[in-house]
């Protein structure tokens, strides 16, 4: 075990006081420093402080400080999107230090510390990733596409959808080619602070009631005697994805059964003994969420024997290698998963 590893108790045990003292720090600075740029952030400034806070739970009870700045970046392209430059990313990260070694005693409180002073030390690079994050606009499609998605105009963009299956588009192409491509271009600009948090989430809602629409339009070519369960793992709540999949698997043949987001570990495990699927598709949108994939991976495995399970999502392909080492597939695209899943077996 490493020193990090062996400290990481240290910090579960402290992890309220912690996170506490943080969220004061921030608080204060919204309040009485006037800070605009946090401003922006709420409703969603202290999701987003708790979820910086569960990553460092990942990184220092795996010891795995190298993912850390990429994960980092993602923090840095939203505050400083939203006019801060690099100074609220600082603050973030100032605050976790200042928590740390005011709560927990040398030398826990330095070696916890190491990673969060070298992301200081790195900021340029940091705030240069953060940068390229920012990519570039979406085709004219996704970019027509998402103008009506974040104004809820479900009509125009299923009219938009019904003019590609007009030119050929297969209707699980539709998800794969459409509406991903456009999740993903409704997230980048909320990270750029392009769009409103209120239009987010009425491009979620329209996304919704479009991917229900598909599963009642359209029918598989042919039926395949396959069963799957699809879920987010615990606490992850980033529910279009697996919709997505679900609507996906069923244009496929495949009869789905999916739970959603932000169902405890042990009801999933329940709903997977009673069900017996032929595969389990799980959702990892945050690293931080890493900790409670794997142990449900760990718990199925020992409760549902046969089952092969499947995962993909940015937080899965960053904890890859810790997560088939669980023997879990890790998958990139809604089409491997269910080739692999066909194969029978991760």
């Amino acid at each position: 075990m490493t020193n990090l590893q062996s400290v990481s108790e240290v910090f579960e045990r402290n992890y309220n006081n912690l996170i506490a003292i943080v969220q004061q720090r921030m608080e204060l600075e919204l309040q009485f420093h006037r800070r605009g740029d946090l401003q922006q952030l709420e409703p969603d400034l202290l999701e987003l402080l708790r979820e910086f806070g569960e990553l460092l739970r990942v990184v220092y009870h795996y010891n795995v400080t190298n993912l850390l700045p990429h994960e980092a970046a993602w923090y840095a392209s939203a505050l400083s999107s939203r006019g801060s430059a690099n100074d609220a990313f600082t603050l973030l990260v100032d605050s976790w230090i200042i928590s740390i070694q005011g709560v927990i005693k040398p030398p826990e409180c330095n070696l916890l510390a190491n990673p969060l002073q070298e992301l200081k030390t790195n900021l340029v690079s940091i705030l240069s990733e953060a940068e390229q994050r920012r990519g570039v606009p979406a085709s004219v499609e996704i970019t027509n596409l998402v103008n009506d998605l974040i104004v809820a105009d479900r009509i125009g963009a299923q009219a938009q959808l019904a003019s590609y299956v007009h030119s050929g588009v297969t209707p699980d192409e539709l998800i794969t080619q459409f509406l991903l491509p456009a999740m993903v271009e409704i997230g980048r600009r909320w990270e750029n602070n392009e769009i409103q948090i209120f239009e987010e989430h009425l491009a979620t809602e329209t996304i919704i009631r479009l991917l229900s629409g598909l599963s009642g339009a359209f029918k598989p070519e042919n039926m395949i005697d396959r069963t799957a369960l699809v879920s987010c793992v615990p606490n992850d709540k980033h529910q279009l994805v697996p919709m997505a999949l679900s609507t996906f698997l069923e244009l496929k043949g495949w009869r789905v059964s999916s739970l959603g987001s932000s169902l405890p570990a042990e009801q999933i495990i329940v709903a997977a003994k009673r069900m017996q699927p032929d595969a389990i598709f799980l959702s990892l949108n945050m690293l931080s969420r890493l900790t409670e994939a794997l142990e449900l991976i760990s718990m199925l495995h020992q409760r549902i024997a046969d089952c092969p399970i499947f995962i993909g999502g940015q937080g899965a392909q960053a904890g890859k290698s810790l997560l088939e080492e669980a023997n879990a597939l890790v998958i990139q695209t809604f089409e491997e998963a269910h080739q692999f899943a066909m194969r029978g077996s991760a």
